[in-house]
């Protein structure tokens, strides 16, 4: 997610990120989106490991 631009902190099964508190919604919506493609990225790369 660092690299597709967003700083996340995992916390055992949970991600954790800290939008600023004037963040629009747009704004919010894209940090969804970085955090479903990090996840969709490392499943992947799991998946090709096998």
């Amino acid at each position: 997610m660092r690299k597709l631009g967003l700083l996340t902190r995992p916390l055992g099964d949970t991600i954790a990120f800290l939008p600023s508190l004037i963040a629009t919604k747009e704004e919010i919506e894209q940090m969804i989106a970085i955090i479903k493609k990090g996840i969709q990225t490392v499943m992947e790369e799991m998946n090709h490991e096998v």
